[in-house]
């Protein structure tokens, strides 16, 4: 049913809007989606209100029936989520089953985190976002992000969590347990030059990931201070029309003095 709902977004650009037990068909082993001509594409400013009432409907169908579910807020994020490739959609969903399996029913506190994330206001893009400057910093110090519940929709998951993955350990030796360090056996002078070059990559890789940063956070500043320019002008523009605006007494008046030039 959730990959069904997940390439129904995907692949179709889709939501279906009304998506319950009762719009369900199920025949010989397969489910049949029907009343799908109501359904909404993704630009509708109502879209990601009407998903989330599939996925609580959907949620709460299949957990009255005993079955071990995702909250709706991971529902949610699995159907939306574009950095999970097609082919790798299986394993996303053995690992989180193993998840749903290890914590049991679900809990109070996730209940109400899904009630306030149901009824949150969710961004779709970055342009909606109100203090871009303020979540790029939380997302590049590390600080806890749960309640960006924009970050998986606009892609911002993906990079957070490649940003966080630890360095790969060092391959392990069978025969000893130990690290294999092949520069261990080589002559002395190779591994100060091969350890210096490492340093100095590290180093530039360092440089570069901090520039790359600093340069989305000033890009989005720059976004910002034009949406508040722009803003601005508009409003003195509409603020110039209000005050050379002609009454309307004024103009029924011309247009009546106009109407007798004519018929003179």
């Amino acid at each position: 049913m959730i990959i069904a709902m997940r390439t129904l977004y995907q692949k179709c650009k889709l939501v279906h809007g009304d998506l319950s037990e009762y719009n369900v068909l199920y025949f010989e082993g397969h489910l049949y989606i029907i009343d799908v001509s109501q359904s909404v594409d993704l630009d509708h400013p109502h879209a990601l209100e009407f998903l989330r009432q599939d996925c609580v409907h959907i949620y709460d169908f299949f957990r009255k029936h005993g079955v071990a579910v995702m909250t709706k807020r991971e529902l949610f994020d699995f159907i939306v989520d574009p950095s999970i490739a097609e082919e790798a959609v299986d394993s996303y969903l053995e690992e989180v089953q193993q998840k749903i399996l290890a914590r049991g029913d679900i809990s109070v506190e996730d209940e109400i985190a899904d009630h306030v994330f149901v009824q949150s206001f969710i961004p779709k893009t970055l342009e909606h976002v109100k203090n871009v400057e303020e979540d790029v910093q939380r997302i590049t110090s590390g600080q806890d992000t749960k309640d960006m519940y924009y970050q998986t929709i606009t892609g911002l998951k993906d990079v957070l969590s490649r940003a966080q993955q630890s360095p790969a350990e060092q391959p392990v030796d069978p025969s000893d347990g130990s690290s294999i360090n092949p520069a261990a056996h080589s002559n002395p002078s190779e591994n100060i030059t091969e350890s210096q070059a490492v340093e100095d990559e590290e180093n530039s890789s360092d440089s570069e990931a901090s520039f790359s940063s600093q340069s989305e956070a000033e890009t989005l500043a720059d976004k910002k201070a034009a949406r508040k320019e722009n803003k601005k002008k508009v409003k003195e523009e509409k603020r110039e029309a209000r005050r050379n605006k002609v009454n309307k007494a004024v103009k029924k008046r011309r247009k009546k003095l106009s109407k007798a030039h004519k018929t003179r």
